[in-house]
This record gives C-alpha cells, structure tokens and sequence, in this order.
C-alpha cells in the first residue's frame, strides 16, 4: 500500500572518453558558416519562493490511509494491516485521482487533508494497467480542486513540484525538474509512457500529484528507482494526458474498456550481414475469429504504422490500439514477405478481454505472457527445421526481461525437440534459448531458418550454437545439417 512494493536497482555504467589530438602544423580549414556559443539570453529560473504556489494547490492534496483485514474487513480480532499513499481532488464533490495500488485491497480508506479534517472515501473506479483509481469522499460539501495541464508540451528541464504524504508523517513538497520523457522500464503500468523526475519523491507519495508552476497537474507520482527504498532522485510519473482520459473513463463507467486486435505481438527484429535493428511489430499468433483475423492478417506480418502513427516495436502497436473503442477502424500499414502492402489493413477494433485466460486464447496465445507462438503447431519431427529437429519461437521483450537475459541480446526459445534428431544428441532441450548461430546473433525464427538453409546450400556440415541454458548460464554446442 506505500509507494513501491519492489526496489529496483540501478547498474553503474563506466564511460570513457578518448581524446585524439589534432596537428597543428598543417592550416585549418575554417567553415564560412558562422557559430556561437549556446545558452539563453537570459534564465528566469525559479521564482524566489513557491509558498504561494503550495499554498495555492494544496487544499487539493489530501493523504490517503488504507486499512485491511480485522473490524474493516468483517473480521474483528483478526489482522490488520494499513497502508499509506496520497491523492488529489479533481472534481467539487471529492472524486481524488490515487494510484491503484495504493487502495488495492483496502477495506477502509480514510482522506486526510493538511488541517486536519478527514472523511471516508469510497472506491468509484479502478485501472491496475495503468495503476490508476479514482475515489470518492462521503461528504456533502463542496472542495477545492485541480486541473490537469492542457498547455504546451512537457519538457525534460521544466520546473516541477511535487506534494505528497511520504512515509505517512504528513503533507510534505519538494521541488525538481523533469529529468527525462518516455520511461518504459517501470515496475507497473504497461500502457504508460512515464516522464521521470528528481523531485524528492518516497513511499507514500504515491497517488500525488505533480505540479508544474501555474499549479496544473502535469502527472501522477507512481514508482521510483531505488535500492534502499528511499528516494535517490528517480521517480516515474504518469503522463497528465493519459491520468485525465483514465481518470474521466473511470468517474463515467468505473471502469477502461480498451481496443483489442486480438494478436500476439513482438518486436519485430532483424539481422542485416550481422547488424540487428528494430523497426515495426511481428505478429506471432491471431485468435480464431479476432479482429485481426477477420482483416485478413497473418503470422509474421509486421505492422509498421495504425491510423497515421508510426510503431517502433509490440508496445507501442499495443498502447495505440488500447486508445481506440471497440467498433473503431484502424488502418494498418503492413509489410508481409519483405514487401508493404500496397492498401492499408482495415481492422474493426474489438473489446479487450479483462481477464488474462481470455487475452490469451483471444490472441491465440498458448504460453500466456511469456513466449507467444502460433497455436496448432505440430510437434517436430528429425526432419524439422531442415534437419535440426527443432521447433523454435521467437521471444518477446517481456519474457526475455522475465528470464533475466540482458537487454542488448536477442534469441529463440527452444519450444520443443525432436526425440533423436540432431539438436537433442547435441543436448539442446526445450526451454533453452539460442542466442548465436555461426556467431552471429538469431533475432528471430525466420533469421535462424535462413542461416540454416544457406549453410546447407553451401556445403556447411554444421553450425555452431551460442545456447542460453535454463538455468541462466550460457554453453557453446553445435547442430549437424546432415
């Protein structure tokens, strides 16, 4: 119930800078083009104190207690544990924007505000995708409130406050900057692309708002990077655009209804003459019957754009889909066997499926969030993948992340082998993901499959393996082509 139920540590990363020095004795040769150094005429900075500005919006800031279990779960005698957070008044009849880990599974909750008054709240809307809830005080009275920013765009540099109620000792600010735009790496919130601050932000500062010097909401304060669990100047922040559609779709219907493509999706990656780049998302299965499958998509096919918006990668296919309505068109640029297609993919946007079993089948996922593959495929046979006895699938971020393989590498996942084939005298089993083929990386199962066929093609007898094992250690192994 405080801020952040996992630390996550950071890994110290070693620059090094060379210099190279330049001859002297030779004359320079001078561009006609005119330079200058940079930096503003003139910085305003911070104004000389921002008392008026708290004094401003915190009347809108309230603390949050959670209780579960005993007398407010129903069971007096009984455990109790309690929980802290913060939150803010978006509305003049009480309705507070919070995280939603901060009031998950409370029986009770409490609103708390800096002079002392408290009143019971309610819950009226919950999102755990995008870790946002929004609830109600039990109060017939009018309150002060906030407004999200609806200006310019948010910039890394801009001046932020931040106030909260860290570690439960009370309504506390703190000031900072934004320090960095699209955050991905963050222990919740797969639909959000955080901003990240310096901002003294602790547990319990969760659900607060973050406030930009006019005093609008520029976002949610929601997790932090740490390896002691206090703050060391890196906080994720849920963007103001995203908190206030979540927050309106949460006070109409108490809950988000998400457009559904019904596919399994993966970077799509590739390997050029051994340089891997990214571009687009590989779809890996289709539900029976799903939107896509109606549109006529197929396994393999890479969407690169959805209504005018460029894809780099699953995630952000994923996150502009879940923008749409169910019974919304979108309109895919697709490319299929290395060639675009000449017409845009017209898909009917369905409904997301709210729970996990049923996104899984609706996608035609077998595995769930791990590997994502094609269902009905056959079990290998000697001959598989031309003679290795292998059936491979390519891997997704989050099941590379979930294996702990590091960022930089790509693989396949060994999905199954064949009883007696090549691969399974050479050891390789299922589970174990092959990193290297003919030391170059494999980014996915077509690249694999066509390094294999070429090798045949020439003459090669075998190839040799960089496998990941499952137990997270890596072996070098190699598969006979005979």
């Amino acid at each position: 119930m405080f801020f952040s139920r996992k630390s996550l540590i950071l890994t110290k990363t070693a620059l090094c800078v060379a210099f190279t020095a330049m001859a002297l004795s030779a004359p320079m040769m001078v561009s006609p083009v005119s330079a200058k150094p940079l930096g503003l005429p003139s910085a305003k900075g911070l104004p000389k104190s921002l008392a008026d500005l708290i004094e401003h919006v915190s009347p809108a800031v309230v603390n949050i207690r959670v209780i579960s279990g005993g007398a407010a779960g129903g069971h007096p005698g009984g455990d109790t544990t309690e929980g802290q957070g913060s939150g803010f008044i978006v509305t003049p009849d009480g309705k507070i924007v919070t995280n939603f880990h901060v009031i998950e599974g409370g029986d009770k909750i409490t609103v708390g505000f800096a002079d002392g008054e408290e009143f019971d709240a309610i819950i009226i809307g919950t999102d755990h995708e995008t870790d946002l809830a929004i609830i109600q005080i039990q109060a017939e009275r009018v309150f002060d409130y906030v407004e999200f920013h609806h200006g310019s765009t948010v910039r890394v540099g801009d001046w932020v406050l931040a106030i909260g109620n860290p570690f439960g000792i009370g309504q506390s600010s703190s000031v900072g900057i934004i320090s960095a735009i699209g955050r991905e790496r963050v222990d919740s919130g797969y639909y959000v692309d955080y901003m990240q601050t310096d901002a003294t932000v602790n547990r319990g500062n969760s659900g607060g708002p973050l406030f930009n010097l006019a005093g609008q909401v520029i976002g949610v304060n929601s997790a932090i990077y740490s390896p002691t669990g206090a703050s060391v100047g890196i906080a994720f922040v849920i963007p103001h655009y995203l908190a206030e559609d979540i927050a309106a779709d949460l006070i109409k219907y108490g809950k988000v209804s998400r457009g559904f493509l019904g596919a399994a999706m993966r970077e799509a990656v590739r390997d050029q003459g051994g340089k891997v780049f990214r571009r687009g998302a590989s779809i890996e299965s289709i539900g029976v019957g799903s939107p896509a499958d109606k549109a006529g998509l197929r396994v393999e096919d890479i969407i690169l754009s959805i209504n005018e918006t460029a894809v780099r990668n699953s995630k952000e296919a994923t996150r502009v889909i879940a923008k749409l309505h169910p019974g919304d068109f979108a309109y895919l640029v697709v490319e299929r066997n290395d060639e675009i297609l000449p017409e845009k993919v017209q898909v009917l946007v369905g409904k997301r499926p709210e729970k996990k079993d049923d996104l899984f089948i609706a996608t035609g996922s077998r595995r769930g969030a791990g590997t994502v593959v094609t269902t009905g495929s056959p079990a290998p046979t000697a001959s598989s993948m031309y003679n290795t006895g292998l059936s491979l699938v390519d891997l997704s971020a989050s099941f590379r992340d979930g294996i702990g393989m590091r960022r930089d590498q790509v693989g396949v996942y060994v999905d199954a082998v064949a009883p007696g084939s090549s691969a399974a005298r050479k050891g390789i089993k299922s589970g174990m993901v092959i990193l290297q083929i003919n030391n170059k990386p494999v980014p996915s199962v077509r690249s694999f499959r066509i390094t294999v066929q070429n090798a045949r093609k020439s003459g090669q007898r075998s190839l040799p393996l960089l496998v990941r094992t499952m137990n997270g250690s890596e072996t070098r192994t190699s598969i006979s082509l005979n």
